[in-house]
């Protein structure tokens, strides 16, 4: 059954309609990828006055009173967290909301003054970022994506079955012959980089479907969430850690992002004001560094019962190193560890996750910067590379889709092979349906269509 011609053109015609669908999607999302990989390294050397400090000296600021001088330069603007540096050369950095508008506040913390601010919401990170999560189309974009990257684990299993060299031919020339010319050179280009990117496609499939709002977000995240009701005494019935994240950006780690936020005692502080009866930024600062954090970031009380949060992370870029995440909650007016969440705390899709971000976002070094940036390029190449061939194949005013099988029954074997495979991914499912209606009852009925289409 495997090896009948009829078989591989059902094979085919899906490879078709998923690439259609697909294509589009990937080319987006590569370009994006590349944005939000380079965004943050050009925005540290376009605005490197800000970043760091001309000169060092012994006797910083406490970061109370560099908490001030952001208070009083910017009296309306809520201030949400503090962003930790381990490099003496760097300057302090605050998070201020902006009439709307979320900003990075950076403090010369030897010279005592706010150096200036960036806009993060009005980034070409958050552009991308959004783009590449939703379409900037909120929720209906993020199903369409969700079905596109569903699809692309379609793509690869039906790419590597097409590609599969029969008995007798060698796997190492199919994987890197590359001749002729017109459509069988784009046809060898196609499937050379296919194959070679098919595993690493695969990987930036699985972690790209585990932010989605229904795999990710009603499967693998939910599953995965850490039980921070099992660790806190009190945690809060509306505000997840997900409330921490930047608008627009997420920082957070992926497995808590569900999980409730913990809770300040207020039994005997009813009265408390902040900054006189609860502890300052520098005990916490001093506590966290106490327990081994170096970069991170902390996150300020939301309200009176909040909590002060430290992280440092692979998904905020706070650390390379997945071994080193760590999430800490402290009471606010006591000081007391009231949640302690560190990476042996996560599930193994958990741990999977936090390794996996971190080479998704090349920050494993230069190596790693250089292989994602080569990924996005090759997956752009392999996508215009399919249209391409595609288009050089197809008869003049026809869409062309791989011809029907003689014998239906091997089109049926396909979809049932196939089928359990994207039941995995519910989105996938409704895509399916979708492409046996379209090819199966419509086109079936219309002629015109068929002409078209066949």
């Amino acid at each position: 059954m495997f090896t009948s011609k009829d078989f591989y053109r059902s094979v085919w015609r899906w490879h078709f309609f998923a690439g259609l669908y697909v294509v589009p999607f990937l080319l987006m999302l590569a370009v994006t990828g590349l944005v939000m990989i380079f965004d943050p390294i050009i925005e540290r050397v376009q605005h490197g006055d800000l970043y760091q400090v001309a000169e060092v000296s012994d006797t910083p600021l406490t970061y109370e009173a560099q908490y001030q001088l952001v208070a009083d330069a910017y009296p309306a603007s809520p201030i949400q967290r503090l962003y930790v540096s381990d490099n003496a050369n760097d300057a302090t950095r605050f998070q201020v909301t902006v009439e709307g508008d979320t900003r990075s506040v950076f403090v010369d913390p030897y010279q005592g003054k706010v150096l200036g601010d960036i806009s993060i919401s009005d980034s070409w990170y958050v552009w991308a970022d959004d783009t590449h999560g939703t379409f900037m189309m909120g929720l209906t974009g993020d199903w369409l994506i969700e079905i596109a990257i569903s699809f692309t684990v379609l793509l690869i299993i039906t790419g590597v079955f097409m590609w599969w060299p029969r008995a007798g031919q060698s796997k190492w020339r199919a994987a890197t012959r590359l001749q002729g010319k017109g459509r069988t050179f784009w046809r060898d280009l196609h499937s050379i980089i296919g194959v070679w990117v098919a595993v690493i496609l695969l990987f930036f499939s699985i972690s790209g479907l585990s932010w989605t709002s229904v795999w990710g977000d009603k499967l693998v995240q939910a599953w995965s969430t850490f039980p921070m009701e099992n660790s806190a005494r009190n945690v809060s019935s509306t505000l997840t850690h997900e409330d921490l994240n930047p608008k627009g950006v997420k920082q957070i780690p992926w497995n808590l992002e569900q999980a409730p936020l913990p809770e300040s005692s207020v039994d005997s502080h009813s009265s408390a004001i902040f900054g006189e009866d609860t502890i300052t930024l520098d005990q916490v600062v001093s506590n966290a560094k106490s327990l081994g954090f170096t970069r991170f970031q902390l996150h300020f009380p939301q309200g009176k019962t909040g909590v002060y949060t430290a992280t440092a992370s692979t998904m905020g870029r706070d650390i390379n190193n997945a071994l080193d995440d760590r999430t800490v909650h402290y009471d606010r007016y006591s000081g007391v560890v009231v949640a302690d969440v560190g990476f042996m705390d996560y599930n193994w899709f958990a741990k999977s996750m936090a390794f996996g971000i971190a080479l998704h976002m090349g920050q494993f070094g230069v190596w790693n910067l250089v292989a994602c940036t080569l990924f996005c390029l090759s997956v752009i190449l392999l996508s215009l590379s399919g249209v391409v061939m595609w288009w050089k194949r197809r008869p003049t005013n026809a869409l062309a889709a791989p011809p029907m099988p003689k014998n239906l029954k091997r089109w049926k074997h396909a979809v049932w092979l196939l089928l359990p495979i994207s039941l995995l991914f519910p989105m996938a499912t409704l895509g399916i349906l979708v492409v046996l209606v379209a090819d199966g009852l419509i086109l079936l009925c219309v002629p015109k269509l068929r002409r078209i289409w066949a």
